[in-house]
């Protein structure tokens, strides 16, 4: 069984709260809990309430092998949890410079003079 550490949406419509639960990989969503590890509010003004976790048991969590969804390793990140499970997104790749002309195609053409 693999657990993975994700959020499960709660919350009425346009006023969504999450809990911050750990689960078995091949449960839905919403499915079944394993564990209850705490909550993520968005639209909280503190700052100090908007991600609350018992951060000891998430450590338990990692590791022995649970795996965190994207979300759920930036919250952690920021909470000062350091673990080598915790991933962060990858940055896009670098935009590539436009290449540039050549000394030959960069020559105009002799403008020709209509008489």
């Amino acid at each position: 069984m693999s657990v993975k550490l994700r959020l499960k949406r709660m919350g009425r419509s346009n006023a969504a709260f999450f809990r911050l639960s750990a689960v078995d990989s091949r449960s839905p969503r919403d499915g079944r809990v394993i564990e209850e590890l705490g909550y993520y509010d968005p639209r909280s003004g503190d700052q100090a309430k908007q991600f609350v976790a018992k951060l000891d048991r998430c450590r338990y969590w990692l590791d022995v092998g649970a795996i965190p969804s994207g979300t759920v390793s930036s919250l952690l990140k920021k909470s000062g949890v350091e673990h080598k499970q915790l991933r962060l997104p990858r940055p896009g790749k670098p935009k590539a410079a436009a290449p540039e002309k050549k000394e030959s195609e960069k020559k105009e053409a002799p403008a020709t003079s209509a008489t």
